[in-house]
């Protein structure tokens, strides 16, 4: 039996009023019930009759139905090759799953990190080669330790204003004393590698 001719862009199920999984008996009862209610002499009109035979027509035929379900489903996009970029390949990739409740702090961290990872083990390999002509690398390392505390101070002021728009009456000794805190730290830290290194 050929394929007979149909519009896509019609929802034949909602004329039926079926699902999209019904079955060949589920169909045929839903045309039958609305052709009661749609027939001209039960006080319905001939264009929903038309609608209505139409839908049973397509829907009735496995072959016809089977290339209209086809046709509604939508197109995806298909990449040639696997080296064509994928925008939505980011989206699925990784499984780590790992929430994050402020973009803005956990960046700045990430970046911290990233520049003390990065410095520190470069200072650490300049000093112990002993040959002046590194001194580039060892201004880049400094730099990047440099970078990396002032992205962590960005991170504790972020964190501060969360605090101050979370609660008005947040007290301002507290700012003061992780300020004082975060500062001690880092020239402790400073401190601490620069005399490992030079004395």
């Amino acid at each position: 039996m050929a394929i007979q001719k149909f519009d896509s862009t019609i929802d034949y199920y909602s004329v039926l009023g079926v699902e999209e999984n019904a079955t060949q008996h589920e169909v045929d009862q839903a045309f039958r019930k609305q052709a009661r209610l749609r027939h001209p002499d039960g006080g319905g009109s001939d264009e929903a009759m038309k609608s209505l035979n139409e839908a049973h027509d397509i829907l009735r035929d496995a072959e016809t139905r089977n290339a209209y379900d086809l046709e509604r489903r939508p197109k995806r996009a298909s990449y040639p090759s696997p080296q064509v970029f994928d925008p939505e390949a980011a989206s699925r990739a990784g499984t780590l799953k790992i929430p994050v409740t402020d973009p803005d702090l956990a960046g700045l961290l990430m970046g911290a990190a990233a520049c003390f990872g990065v410095g520190i083990p470069l200072l650490l390999l300049v000093e112990m080669q002993w040959v002046f002509f590194l001194w580039p690398l060892r201004i880049m390392s400094l730099a990047a330790i440099g970078v990396g505390v002032f992205m962590a101070h960005s991170a504790l002021r972020v964190k501060h204003r969360k605090l101050k728009s979370a609660s008005r009456d947040y007290p301002r000794s507290m700012i003061v004393l992780r300020e004082l805190a975060f500062w001690a730290i880092a020239i402790a830290l400073i401190g601490t590698i620069v005399g490992l290194l030079y004395f």
